[in-house]
């Protein structure tokens, strides 16, 4: 069963965001999540490969004896490649049971993983949620994974930057709908939210951010610190 038979992707990239990583402008860690949709729509396969031909064709007109490269090869190509890691260092914090299998994640976000989300280094906060940045050589953008427990609440919160999430398995709703896996959702600076995960599973997001998100509760505006230390640029 393909991943398109499984999942109906209602959200994605604009025109934007899939003309700028067709021609490798886009950040990296905003073309993370493009290359991660990606693998879940067919639809937006079918356009980056129009697009790409396009930028080729017009490329070619220019400079006809020059190679080409697809900007997700060039995206993989830049993605570090790290040790592996002993099981006696690995401490994840991502609940074990229902972990998406290795074919089931998307490429790019399978090989930062070095194959299995154990591999990661997951911290927790409270008992409801853990993360684990990842390292993709963004000075503007972090690139993290987000795992929030099946029927919890990530807490109210608003967005200085820019925000992309693409959930990667189970699924989350808030004020304005219910998002699924593949789903590409762009929160833009001003707006406030508070997902919600679904009660039959966990969902796995895949998230950039231009910049930390603030807490509407005062507790975790102070705590927050503690557990951003952002490394925006």
């Amino acid at each position: 069963m393909n991943n398109e038979s499984k999942t109906m992707v209602k959200y994605h990239p604009d025109a934007r965001f899939l003309t700028d990583f067709s021609a490798g402008t886009l950040p990296r860690a905003q073309a993370l999540c493009v290359s991660a949709h990606l693998h879940y729509c067919a639809a937006c396969r079918t356009r980056m490969r129009e697009l790409t031909q396009l930028g080729s064709e017009l490329f070619l007109l220019q400079h006809p004896a020059a190679p080409s490269a697809s900007a997700f090869d060039r995206l993989l190509g830049k993605i570090e490649v790290l040790p592996p890691q002993s099981s006696t260092d690995a401490t994840p914090d991502y609940p074990q049971k229902n972990q998406p299998k290795r074919e089931e994640l998307p490429r790019a976000v399978a090989k930062l993983a070095r194959g299995s989300l154990d591999n990661l280094s997951w911290q927790k906060i409270g008992r409801f949620f853990s993360y684990s940045r990842l390292p993709v050589s963004d000075a503007k953008h972090e690139s993290s994974l987000l795992n929030i427990r099946a029927g919890s609440r990530v807490p109210h919160h608003k967005h200085v930057g820019d925000e992309i999430t693409v959930i990667l398995k189970g699924s989350f709703s808030d004020s304005e709908d219910n998002y699924g896996i593949g789903d590409f959702i762009v929160r833009t600076p001003g707006e406030t939210h508070q997902p919600v995960a679904s009660q039959n599973e966990d969902c796995l997001c895949l998230v950039s951010l231009g910049a930390p998100i603030v807490m509407s509760n005062w507790l975790l505006r102070l705590l927050m610190p503690l557990i951003n230390r952002p490394r925006y640029g």
